[in-house]
């Protein structure tokens, strides 16, 4: 319960100081987690070294790793300022390219799938879909305990977007929404329910969760791939890619469409590794 409480009292306190002092108690933080927690070292250098290539220094990995912890702290900064800030103000701080991919992507009528990665400030970069008038679904790992799912979901639904936990069923509910013409994004760069396919992921191969391609292929809604990047002015980045080719059937079908979500999410990651915020090794040996 001990993080359902250190939101509570963050929501209290901290989300309403300026940006620049968030940040900076934010990476203050995270530079103390880094110092304190040798495992979650470990994890990311993991991933870390996959992204930059084992040939990579210490020092270049220590650089990126803690960088990492930084982007999760200013990210959950990020979140409790959500309910304190008005939607011109965010639309203000975020900057769109590609939006008419997804605009012609929502006009064939089937709905949306977007996927992502954790990259950037995904709250943040979450909301331009609310303010420009996509009604979304997005699909969320399930936090523990309860009461923290609850009150981080309400934080995230403040401005209309629907953050739905994974749980059984949860495929039928997200096709419905499609049904109605509607968005749905689906985060594609880490495995959780540890029954995706096998491909390979910066040249190593790993489980990849195929959700997306899966729900694409049942329901012909276009998957258009969306990514945010964080600024150093402040400012955020949102990208939407033109929508990728699904394959409906046929031989190697889920993976043919999975390699292409994957080399696009590649080069968004190796574009920016100390903001790809993933705190567990994607490539696990229990994978």
């Amino acid at each position: 319960m001990w993080k359902y409480y250190a939101f509570r009292i963050a929501g209290f306190t901290v989300s309403y100081l300026p940006k620049k002092v968030g940040y900076l108690i934010a990476c203050l933080i995270a530079d103390t987690v880094y110092m304190l927690s040798p495992a979650l070292r470990a994890a990311i250098t993991d991933n870390m070294r996959h992204v930059l290539g084992s040939e990579t220094d210490d020092a270049t990995l220590r650089q990126h790793v803690r960088g990492v912890l930084r982007n999760v702290a200013k990210n959950y900064f990020d979140l409790i300022k959500i309910p304190h800030m008005k939607l011109h103000d965010i639309e203000s701080c975020i900057t769109v390219h590609g939006w008419h991919n997804l605009e012609d992507a929502m006009e064939k009528g089937k709905g949306v799938i977007l996927v992502t990665a954790h990259l950037g400030s995904f709250d943040i970069a979450a909301q331009i879909l609310a303010i420009r008038s996509i009604k979304t679904t997005v699909l969320v790992e399930p936090l523990q305990p309860p009461p923290l799912l609850n009150y981080i979901t309400a934080l995230r639904e403040t401005n209309g977007v629907a953050f739905l936990p994974a749980h059984s069923g949860v495929l039928e509910v997200l096709r419905q929404s499609l049904r109605r013409g509607e968005a749905v994004l689906l985060v594609s760069d880490r495995n959780i329910a540890k029954n995706g396919l096998k491909l390979d992921f910066f040249s190593e191969e790993t489980l990849m969760p195929w959700a997306a391609v899966h729900t694409a292929m049942r329901t012909e809604a276009a998957v258009v791939p969306a990514f945010n990047l964080r600024r150093g002015d402040g400012r955020y980045d949102v990208y939407f890619e033109p929508a990728i080719d699904v394959i409906p059937a046929g031989n190697a079908a889920r993976e043919k469409n999975m390699e292409q979500i994957v080399k696009v999410m590649e080069k968004y990651i190796r574009s920016c590794p100390e903001q790809w915020v993933v705190l567990s090794p994607i490539w696990a040996s229990e994978q």
